[in-house]
């Protein structure tokens, strides 16, 4: 189904009014009515020879009647336009361009929830992220024996393999959404949050679903920045070791990173997790391979290489 703009029937009609002139002086000028125009797509036209509001009262002729026809056809092939270009915006895209390496979100969605499943696949390449749907998420909390009610008792295994950072949990039913996200590194869900979503003739636009993942994603990534990216080895490999992070993150063949020790969590008074911060230098490795869709193989340029408990940061 192709991504509508939230049009109402009578936004259709207020627009068709604004094309056929049957406004008075309302006080807009010409400046003011070319961005109506611009909006729907529409070129320029003259408005001086346009109906008014005395003439629609007292009598209009066939002729009339036919141009405004004309012109509203005009604007629904305007809109068609719209939603052909909206429609392309689709996860097969290419991610945005980060200057550090993306953190990886995990999905959990509950209820009625196939519009929010392709809302976030389709805006999620706008976002620094790697984001695992749905299904990814559940069959990693399965193999790490995780109960998705009790995300803290196994927060240090999502952490080393997929690598998760954040779950963004999301409750459907209807218009209405709960959700939270759990801070994997920090081991801290923040706060529940009520949305309400806006319906069309009884259903959420797609538009609308795209907008409140957007949003959920905004959110998500803000609250990142409390903990800089890392890696964690989760497997030796011969010589070297593999890594929950490759090129969907945007690491690169010949890429170095730090061997850090054992991080701390930087908490406030009230004991809310407000920074990271890793633990003493190591060694240093370079990524070699890649294997898998995320997954890299480092092997060690100097010092000491990674055990479980250390985390790998990009090398300055």
């Amino acid at each position: 189904m192709k991504q509508r703009p939230v049009l109402t029937a009578g936004t259709l009609v207020l627009a068709a009014a604004f094309l056929a002139g049957c406004a008075t002086d309302d006080g807009m000028t010409d400046e003011d009515r070319d961005r109506y125009r611009e909006a729907f797509g529409l070129e320029h036209e003259d408005w001086s020879d346009r109906p008014s509001l005395f003439r629609d009262l007292f009598g209009r002729d066939a002729d009339d009647e036919a141009a405004d026809d004309e012109r509203i056809a005009q604007l629904e092939e305007a809109i068609r336009e719209l939603e052909e270009q909206r429609s392309t915006r689709t996860g097969d895209r290419e991610p945005v361009a980060t200057d550090t390496p993306r953190q990886r979100v995990g999905l959990l969605l509950d209820g009625d929830a196939d519009g929010l499943r392709s809302a976030f696949r389709d805006v999620a390449p706008d976002h620094p992220i790697v984001l695992l749907d749905d299904d990814a998420t559940r069959e990693s909390l399965s193999e790490a024996g995780c109960d998705v009610d009790d995300l803290a008792a196994c927060a240090g295994d999502l952490a080393v393999y997929p690598g998760l950072r954040t779950v963004l949990t999301i409750e459907a039913d209807g218009n209405q959404l709960r959700w939270h996200s759990y801070d994997v590194v920090l081991d801290y869900r923040h706060t529940t949050r009520d949305s309400e979503l806006p319906e069309v003739d009884g259903a959420v636009p797609e538009a609308a679903w795209r907008t409140f993942a957007d949003q959920a994603l905004i959110a998500t990534v803000d609250r990142l920045d409390a903990a800089p990216w890392h890696a964690r080895a989760f497997s030796q490999e011969g010589d070297g070791w593999a890594i929950n992070a490759g090129r969907a993150s945007g690491l690169e063949t010949g890429d170095r990173l730090a061997v850090r020790g054992e991080p701390s969590i930087i908490r406030n008074p009230s004991d809310r997790p407000v920074g990271w911060r890793p633990g003493a230098r190591k060694g240093v490795v370079e990524v070699v391979e890649f294997a898998g869709d995320d997954i890299a193989v480092v092997e060690l340029v100097d010092g000491d290489g990674p055990t479980e408990t250390d985390v790998l940061v990009m090398e300055e």
